[in-house]
This record gives C-alpha cells, sequence and structure tokens, in this order.
C-alpha cells in the first residue's frame, strides 16, 4: 500500500496467499468469478468488502477473513488511511452498500458449492438423522483454545476440557434487512435490533450445514483471538465465560480485557449483571485497590438500594468486600445495623443478624455493637457475646503464641 489510493483488490488464492490485483473498480464486474474470493478495499468509504463466490472452497472463505482483518490493521497503522469496517458479501445475496459502491445488480446463481450444502428448517432434522459426518476436524484457536468438529457438533475446547456454552447466535437475515445494521459496532447492539425485528422469513430460510457452521465459528472465535478478545466480535453470552476461563488461566490479555467489560458494566450500575458477577466469582480477578476504585461511588453512599437491592445485591457484595479486608464495608455494615436498631426495623436488623455478616466483623467494632443491641432482644445479646468470646479467644491465643 505504498501508494496512495482509494481502491485495492486482492485474490485468496488456493495456498492461502494473497494476491493483488491491479485494475479500476468501474471494471470489477468482469473480476466477479464464482470460483473466486476477492477482497475490496474502498477506502473512501471506510469498507473492505469479502467478496465470496458461489463456488468457492470453504477453505478460501475461511481464510479471508483472516486476510481482511490483517488489511485492517494495515491500513489503521498508515497515517493517510481512515479505519475500515470489514462487510462480508456473499454472490447473488449482496448487501446494498456493496451494490452501490461499484454501481452493480446482484447477480443470479443457478449454482452453488457442492460443499456448501444448505438445509431448510423444515429438512434438518431428517438431515441430522441421515448424515455421515467427515472424521473429525481440529483447529486451534491458541495454546488454550481449540474447536472441534465431532458428530457434527462444534465443540469448545480449554485446555483440552469441553466449554459447554451457548455459542450459536444466527442472525438470520433477508437482504432488504441489512440497512439496519449499518451503524452497529457490536454482536450485542446487531443481537438487540434483531429480536425487535419480524422474523416470518426464517420458516423456510436456508440455514448452513454443520460443517460449513463449524468454519465459521473457527472464523470467528480467530478474529476474536486476533483483535486481543475484543467484546464487539462475540456475543457476551459467549465471550464473556470465555474471558473468565481463559483469565483463570493466567492469560493476562484476557484478564485485562475481562476487567475493563466488568468494570464498564459496574459503571452502569446494571444491578442483574453485577449480581451474576458476584455470584460467579469474577471479581475475585481485582485487587482490593481496584475493587475500592470501581465501587467508589458506592461505598460513600452515592446510591441509593431499595432493601430487597440490599439484600440481592448490596449486602452480599459487602460481604466480598469484607472478606477482602476493605475497611470501608465494615463500617458500611456497622452503620447499617445501628441504623435499623434506631429505627426499629426488625426484618432489616435480623436479616443482618442472622447472616454470616457479624462473623466478618473486628472485634472492636463487635464490641461498639454489643453496646447498643436492645437487652430485651436475647437472641441477638446471645449471638453478638458467642462470636465476641470466639474473636477474644482466637486473639488471646495468637498473641501467645509470638510471644
Amino acid at each position: 500500500m505504498d501508494e496512495l489510493r482509494n481502491f485495492f483488490a486482492y485474490e485468496i488464492e488456493e495456498n492461502g496467499v494473497r494476491k493483488e490485483l491491479f485494475f479500476s473498480e468501474k471494471d470489477l464486474e468482469q473480476y466477479l468469478d464464482p470460483e473466486k474470493v476477492l477482497i475490496l478495499i474502498r477506502e473512501d468509504l471506510r469498507r473492505i468488502f469479502v467478496w465470496k463466490g458461489a463456488k468457492s472452497s470453504v477453505q478460501n472463505r475461511f481464510i479471508s477473513s483472516n486476510v481482511a482483518t490483517e488489511l485492517q490493521q494495515e491500513l489503521a497503522k498508515d497515517s493517510r488511511y481512515q479505519v475500515c469496517k470489514i462487510v462480508s458479501v456473499d454472490q447473488g445475496d449482496e448487501v446494498q452498500e456493496f451494490l452501490k459502491a461499484f454501481a452493480l445488480k446482484s447477480m443470479d446463481v443457478k449454482e452453488r458449492l457442492a460443499d456448501m450444502r444448505y438445509v431448510r428448517n423444515s429438512e434438518r432434522s431428517i438431515y441430522e438423522k441421515e448424515k455421515t459426518y467427515p472424521e473429525e476436524k481440529e483447529f486451534r484457536i491458541s495454546e488454550h483454545i481449540v474447536l472441534k468438529f465431532i458428530k457434527g457438533q462444534t465443540v469448545i475446547f480449554i485446555n483440552d476440557e469441553p466449554f459447554h456454552q451457548c455459542k450459536y447466535l444466527l442472525l438470520n437475515l433477508t437482504q432488504k434487512d441489512f440497512i439496519e445494521f449499518d451503524d452497529v459496532d457490536s454482536i450485542d447492539e446487531a443481537f438487540k435490533i434483531y429480536n425487535k425485528m419480524e422474523k416470518k422469513h426464517e420458516h423456510d430460510h436456508d440455514l448452513i450445514d454443520p460443517e460449513s457452521e463449524f468454519m465459521g465459528h473457527c472464523s470467528n472465535l480467530q478474529a476474536w483471538y486476533e483483535h486481543d478478545y475484543d467484546l464487539r466480535i462475540l456475543h457476551s453470552s459467549l465471550s464473556i465465560p470465555l474471558l473468565k476461563k481463559i483469565a483463570f488461566l493466567g492469560d493476562k490479555k484476557a484478564i485485562m480485557r475481562l476487567k475493563e467489560s466488568i468494570a464498564t458494566r459496574i459503571a452502569s450500575r446494571n444491578f442483574n449483571t453485577i449480581v451474576f458477577y458476584l455470584n460467579e466469582k469474577y471479581l475475585k480477578l481485582f485487587s482490593n485497590e481496584e475493587l475500592e476504585a470501581m465501587f467508589e461511588d458506592w461505598l460513600n453512599k452515592k446510591v441509593d438500594f431499595a432493601f430487597m437491592e440490599k439484600r440481592r445485591l448490596w449486602y452480599p457484595l459487602l460481604q466480598e468486600l469484607i472478606e477482602r479486608g476493605i475497611l470501608k464495608a465494615q463500617k458500611i455494615v456497622k452503620n447499617e445495623i445501628i441504623k435499623y436498631l434506631k429505627e426499629d426495623n426488625l426484618e432489616a436488623y435480623r436479616y443482618l443478624l442472622n447472616t454470616d455478616f457479624l462473623k466478618l466483623l473486628k472485634l472492636e467494632v463487635l464490641e461498639e455493637l454489643y453496646e447498643i443491641v436492645p437487652k430485651k432482644d436475647l437472641v441477638a445479646m446471645r449471638r453478638v457475646e458467642s462470636i465476641i468470646l470466639k474473636k477474644t479467644l482466637k486473639k488471646r491465643r495468637e498473641s501467645q503464641s509470638i510471644t
């Protein structure tokens, strides 16, 4: 890309190498061979079109995704060019922006590649029973991630163990629907739009066969990995659990990307998501300093919770923070108990009393609380006394062992 141009064209050869072609975009039509895969860059439109001929091989289609990504990165590094979006184009089902960019009409395709068999929904169950699947295939994404094609199913393996998670999210679109997705920046955004659309066509829309579907999953995960686990590429229902698994194996890039995602969602105060992160132990990835920074507003009482939200989210989170030794969290629990005692809020007070919070509090805090617990509440008095005694004995044993 030494010469400054608006249009570049490349052909994917059988050995996977990209070969640059030199012709004007006005002459493109004569180069659209059904057996070829072309990558067409229109820098002026900020687009990289991956054109796939109807009879092009599955291998070349798969390789084209990686080549397009390489070209996208090369453009991004060159200050003379803009960042371009990659757009996939299938012969006979071309997106409108591709046709408009090159002043073309959709091509009539009567013949498709033999190894790209399409199956209608009504035929799929029969196909699944009768299909004799090829031998197991394997595609390695990284040192931790491998995809295998086993008995017609795509299985993700993490360190040689099957990773069971939803991974099939199909945006089953007609050509006129593509305009709805022009400004979409992530698969999550696309899925939200897709869920709101009418999808009457799905009853008899063609679906790709399992082997080609496997190649598609390989391509998606490869792009996700090569883009440093970019969360816009995979749906969060797959990318987040995958990141967690890889992060706990020590992958530094996965740890950073997962932390960024969690911090962003916590900042948005999506309580359901935060409860999920808490229950699934995602917060273990963060240092105490990072946790305090993320929940700074919460710890400084700038978030107002209803009591049910406190029980579902706030108190379990405080328990996690107390276990990590964050002093602000201990102070908040103490103040909560004092507040409920003063308000004579028996339900809230009893809830905190019957959980493990008291065991987590320091001896000095417990002694302070003991002074304000109503003397008539014998159950509460005995519980606090018991925990104080245990902590006192433990403290004495520790001091004796030191001396």
